[in-house]
């Protein structure tokens, strides 16, 4: 038995969508079919203000995700959070 698919919400703006699809299982909505898709060359995030990627090793990444994962967050969250508490304790901002 198939099991029943859900409509897909309407959203205000993307970053509502983004944190929808975040914690959503696309599987579970019902999709309209799409035909004659064109795609923008050129995209801009509207993250780019704010956006600092770095790397981290792995023992570094699997921990932020644990934190993440414990407070109920996204790890970007978390590792913001985790940068704030740090440089407060430095007296940096």
């Amino acid at each position: 038995m198939r099991k029943k698919l859900l409509p897909i919400p309407t959203f205000k703006t993307i970053p509502e969508e983004a944190d929808f699809w975040d914690t959503h299982d696309s599987t579970d909505y019902a999709w309209e079919e799409v035909k004659n898709i064109k795609f923008s060359k050129n995209l801009k995030s509207i993250y780019t203000s704010n956006v600092l990627p770095i790397r981290l090793d792995e023992k570094i990444k699997k921990a932020i995700e644990k934190v993440a994962k414990k407070k109920g967050i996204k790890s970007s969250d978390a590792a913001s959070i985790l940068i704030q508490e740090r440089l407060m304790q430095l007296k940096v901002v």
